[in-house]
Protein backbone atom coordinates (compact mmCIF):
# COMPACT_ATOMS: atom_id res chain seq x y z
CA UNK A 1 0.00 0.00 0.00
CA UNK A 2 1.20 3.49 -0.81
CA UNK A 3 0.70 6.54 1.29
CA UNK A 4 -2.80 7.13 2.68
CA UNK A 5 -4.58 10.19 4.05
CA UNK A 6 -7.72 10.17 6.18
CA UNK A 7 -9.64 13.43 5.71
CA UNK A 8 -12.78 14.03 7.73
CA UNK A 9 -15.39 16.46 8.96
CA UNK A 10 -16.97 15.79 12.33
CA UNK A 11 -19.91 17.12 14.26
CA UNK A 12 -20.71 17.66 17.91
CA UNK A 13 -20.70 13.94 18.83
CA UNK A 14 -17.14 13.46 17.52
CA UNK A 15 -18.02 9.94 16.29
CA UNK A 16 -16.43 10.62 12.91
CA UNK A 17 -13.22 11.87 14.56
CA UNK A 18 -13.00 8.70 16.67
CA UNK A 19 -13.36 6.48 13.60
CA UNK A 20 -10.94 8.60 11.51
CA UNK A 21 -8.28 8.54 14.23
CA UNK A 22 -8.70 4.78 14.68
CA UNK A 23 -8.39 4.09 10.95
CA UNK A 24 -5.35 6.37 10.60
CA UNK A 25 -3.60 4.76 13.56
CA UNK A 26 -4.43 1.24 12.33
CA UNK A 27 -2.95 1.75 8.86
CA UNK A 28 -0.29 4.38 9.57
CA UNK A 29 -2.07 7.12 7.62
CA UNK A 30 -1.92 10.87 8.00
CA UNK A 31 -5.16 12.32 9.39
CA UNK A 32 -6.67 15.73 8.67
CA UNK A 33 -9.67 17.39 10.35
CA UNK A 34 -11.37 19.80 7.93
CA UNK A 35 -12.51 21.97 10.83
CA UNK A 36 -8.84 22.77 11.47
CA UNK A 37 -7.37 22.63 7.97
CA UNK A 38 -9.07 23.25 4.62
CA UNK A 39 -6.06 23.10 2.30
CA UNK A 40 -4.25 19.77 2.07
CA UNK A 41 -1.49 18.87 -0.38
CA UNK A 42 -2.61 15.46 -1.66
CA UNK A 43 0.28 14.96 -4.09
CA UNK A 44 2.01 12.28 -2.01
CA UNK A 45 -1.11 10.21 -1.34
CA UNK A 46 -2.41 7.45 -3.57
CA UNK A 47 -5.32 6.52 -1.28
CA UNK A 48 -7.70 8.96 0.37
CA UNK A 49 -10.20 7.87 3.01
CA UNK A 50 -12.90 10.46 3.61
CA UNK A 51 -15.14 10.50 6.66
CA UNK A 52 -18.26 12.44 7.50
CA UNK A 53 -21.22 12.49 9.77
CA UNK A 54 -24.68 13.23 8.44
CA UNK A 55 -26.73 16.36 9.05
CA UNK A 56 -30.34 16.29 7.82
CA UNK A 57 -29.48 13.53 5.33
CA UNK A 58 -26.41 15.22 3.85
CA UNK A 59 -22.67 14.93 4.47
CA UNK A 60 -21.09 17.70 6.50
CA UNK A 61 -20.54 20.76 4.32
CA UNK A 62 -16.76 21.09 4.88
CA UNK A 63 -16.20 17.62 3.41
CA UNK A 64 -18.57 18.09 0.48
CA UNK A 65 -16.92 21.44 -0.31
CA UNK A 66 -13.41 19.99 0.00
CA UNK A 67 -14.21 17.18 -2.45
CA UNK A 68 -15.87 19.60 -4.89
CA UNK A 69 -12.90 21.99 -4.73
CA UNK A 70 -10.27 19.27 -5.22
CA UNK A 71 -11.60 17.16 -8.10
CA UNK A 72 -8.41 17.53 -10.14
CA UNK A 73 -6.15 16.59 -7.20
CA UNK A 74 -8.31 13.53 -6.46
CA UNK A 75 -8.28 12.19 -10.02
CA UNK A 76 -6.55 8.82 -10.28
CA UNK A 77 -6.45 8.20 -6.52
CA UNK A 78 -8.14 5.36 -4.66
CA UNK A 79 -11.05 7.00 -2.86
CA UNK A 80 -13.02 5.57 0.06
CA UNK A 81 -15.70 7.10 2.26
CA UNK A 82 -17.08 6.21 5.64
CA UNK A 83 -20.17 7.74 7.14
CA UNK A 84 -21.13 7.82 10.80
CA UNK A 85 -24.89 7.96 11.06
CA UNK A 86 -27.89 7.05 13.18
CA UNK A 87 -29.47 4.54 10.79
CA UNK A 88 -28.95 0.85 10.10
CA UNK A 89 -30.28 -1.57 7.51
CA UNK A 90 -32.53 -0.15 4.78
CA UNK A 91 -32.48 3.48 5.98
CA UNK A 92 -28.71 3.33 6.41
CA UNK A 93 -28.27 1.77 2.98
CA UNK A 94 -30.38 4.49 1.34
CA UNK A 95 -28.49 7.24 3.12
CA UNK A 96 -25.13 5.69 2.19
CA UNK A 97 -26.14 5.42 -1.47
CA UNK A 98 -27.43 9.02 -1.60
CA UNK A 99 -24.25 10.42 -0.05
CA UNK A 100 -22.05 8.29 -2.33
CA UNK A 101 -23.89 9.69 -5.34
CA UNK A 102 -23.70 13.25 -4.04
CA UNK A 103 -19.95 13.09 -3.38
CA UNK A 104 -19.06 10.90 -6.37
CA UNK A 105 -17.33 8.26 -4.25
CA UNK A 106 -18.58 4.72 -4.63
CA UNK A 107 -16.53 2.72 -2.13
CA UNK A 108 -18.68 3.73 0.83
CA UNK A 109 -19.61 2.22 4.18
CA UNK A 110 -21.55 3.53 7.14
CA UNK A 111 -21.14 2.91 10.84
CA UNK A 112 -23.65 3.21 13.64
CA UNK A 113 -23.04 2.68 17.34
CA UNK A 114 -26.59 1.44 17.94
CA UNK A 115 -26.58 -2.31 18.41
CA UNK A 116 -24.19 -4.59 16.62
CA UNK A 117 -20.81 -5.85 17.66
CA UNK A 118 -18.16 -3.41 18.89
CA UNK A 119 -14.38 -3.73 18.59
CA UNK A 120 -11.84 -3.30 21.38
CA UNK A 121 -11.77 0.47 20.78
CA UNK A 122 -15.50 0.77 21.40
CA UNK A 123 -16.24 1.37 17.73
CA UNK A 124 -18.47 -0.73 15.48
CA UNK A 125 -16.66 -3.95 14.53
CA UNK A 126 -17.44 -3.13 10.88
CA UNK A 127 -14.72 -0.46 11.07
CA UNK A 128 -12.11 -3.25 11.20
CA UNK A 129 -13.71 -4.88 8.14
CA UNK A 130 -13.50 -1.54 6.31
CA UNK A 131 -9.82 -1.18 7.23
CA UNK A 132 -9.13 -4.62 5.76
CA UNK A 133 -10.45 -3.35 2.37
CA UNK A 134 -7.99 -0.46 2.30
Amino acid sequence: MGSTAVIYATGPTKNTKAVADYIAKSIGADVFNLKQLTKINMTGYDTIVFGTGIHFGSPYKPLAQFIADNQDALAGKRLFLFITCMYNEEKGDKQRDAVAEQLGIHKVVYFNKKGGEMNSAGLPAAVDDFIAQL
